[in-house]
C-alpha cells in the first residue's frame, strides 16, 4: 500500500474510532513549516527574471559571432552539437557537446568555430523570430556545423546587480560536472520547448525554469570556491554575519537596532558593525532598509497589495514613510514601479 493511501486510511480510522494513530499527519503543522533556508537563497527567491528568450542556432563552418553587451541580463549558450570557442577578458575557453556557459553581467563576448572568420555582430545575423520568446538562426559557410541553445534571461530587481556583481565575467559548467551538469542540460531543454510553444503560462513557466537554472549555476560556483575567495558572497561563509542576514531577511518588520542583532549574534556592537560593512558593503541598518525596499520592490511588480499593508507588512507605520525610503534607495516611487516603469 503507498505512503498516501495509508496516510488516508490512518487519518480515516483515527476520525471514526476516535483512537488516536501514530500514523496521523497534520497537514497544517506540515504546511506552516518552512523551509529553512540559507541566506543567499532568500536573495535568490527574490531576484526575479522579468523574462526569457533562447535562440536555436545552426553554426557552419566557417563562423564567428561577437555578442554586445546588454545590461540586466544574464546570456548563456549551450552545445548541444559539435563545439565552440568563446572570448571574454582577453581569455578563450572551448566548450565541447553539451558543455555551458553562462555570462551573469550579460558583459559582451565573442564565439566561433574550429576556422577564423571576420566576427559578425549579432544585429547583423539572418535570425529567424517564430515566436516572442522563440528564434532560430542558421549562419556560416558549408562546412561542419555545431549547434547551440542561446538564451537571454532579464532581470530588473535591484538587489541582482549586487549579488552578480562579485561574479567573474563567465561561469561555465562541463559535461564532466555530472550533477550541475545534468541539471542545466534538463532545464535548459525545458526553457527551449517552452519557447517554442507560447501559449498561456509561458511568462510564468519561463521565469521559473530560468530561476532554477541560475540557482544550479551559482551554487555550483559558490561550492567551487575556496574561502576567502567568494568576494560580497563571502559574506554567507561568516556564520555570525550570515545569521544577522537570516533575521534580517525572516523579519523585516521587525525594529531592529544594531545592538539588538549584534546581540543575537554575539558581537559587541563595534565588531558587528565594522565586519558587517566589510563583508555587505554597508551598514546593518542600511542594508536593513535595502532588503525592505527590494521585497516592496517584488510586491509592487509582481503582486495587488495595497501600498499600506506593504509599507505596514515592513515595518512601517505609513505610505509616505515606505516611499521616502523607498524613492531613495530604489530611484523611483513606488507607484512609478507598480505602473511599470523599469529602474535605470
Amino acid at each position: 500500500m503507498c505512503s498516501a493511501i495509508r496516510v488516508y486510511w490512518s487519518e480515516t480510522y483515527q476520525h471514526s474510532t476516535g483512537r488516536p494513530n501514530a500514523m496521523a499527519f497534520n497537514h497544517k503543522q506540515r504546511a506552516d513549516t518552512p523551509i529553512d533556508d540559507s541566506p543567499l537563497g532568500k536573495l535568490l527567491n527574490n531576484l526575479h527574471i522579468a523574462t526569457a528568450f533562447c535562440t536555436d542556432s545552426v553554426l557552419s563552418e566557417p563562423w564567428a559571432i561577437s555578442m554586445p553587451t546588454i545590461p540586466h541580463c544574464l546570456m548563456f549558450h549551450l552545445v548541444l552539437e559539435g563545439n565552440a570557442e568563446f572570448q571574454f577578458d582577453k581569455t578563450a575557453c572551448k566548450l565541447g557537446i553539451h558543455d555551458f556557459i553562462l555570462f551573469p553581467r550579460g558583459e559582451g563576448h565573442h564565439l566561433k568555430g574550429k576556422s577564423n572568420a571576420l566576427f559578425s555582430p549579432l544585429a547583423s545575423l539572418p535570425i529567424t523570430c517564430v515566436s516572442e520568446r522563440y528564434e532560430t538562426l542558421m549562419y556560416g559557410g558549408k562546412g561542419e556545423s555545431s549547434r547551440l541553445l542561446c538564451g537571454a534571461l532579464f532581470f530588473t530587481h535591484p538587489l541582482a546587480q549586487k549579488l552578480l556583481s562579485g561574479l567573474p565575467t563567465a561561469l561555465v559548467i562541463r559535461q564532466s560536472n555530472r550533477h550541475t551538469h545534468t541539471m542545466v542540460k534538463q532545464i535548459s531543454t525545458l526553457i527551449r520547448t517552452e519557447t517554442q510553444h507560447v501559449g498561456m503560462g509561458t511568462e510564468a513557466v519561463l521565469s521559473r525554469l530560468a530561476e532554477i537554472l541560475i540557482i544550479a549555476v551559482l551554487r555550483e560556483h559558490l561550492n567551487s570556491l575556496e574561502p576567502g575567495t567568494l568576494g560580497w558572497l563571502s559574506v554567507l561563509s561568516d556564520n555570525r554575519i550570515a545569521k544577522a542576514l537570516h533575521l534580517i531577511h525572516q523579519s523585516p518588520e521587525q525594529h531592529w537596532r544594531l545592538g539588538t542583532l549584534a546581540k543575537e549574534v554575539g558581537m559587541s556592537r563595534t565588531n558587528f558593525a565594522q565586519q558587517f560593512k566589510q563583508l555587505v558593503g554597508n551598514t546593518p541598518m542600511d542594508y536593513l532598509t535595502e532588503w525592505r525596499m527590494s521585497l516592496a520592490y517584488s510586491r509592487l511588480q509582481f503582486g495587488n497589495d495595497s501600498l499600506l499593508a506593504i509599507a505596514l507588512d515592513l515595518g512601517y507605520q505609513s505610505e509616505s514613510a515606505l516611499s521616502r525610503a523607498f524613492k531613495k534607495v530604489i530611484g523611483k516611487s513606488p507607484r512609478e514601479v507598480r505602473r511599470g516603469e523599469t529602474t535605470r
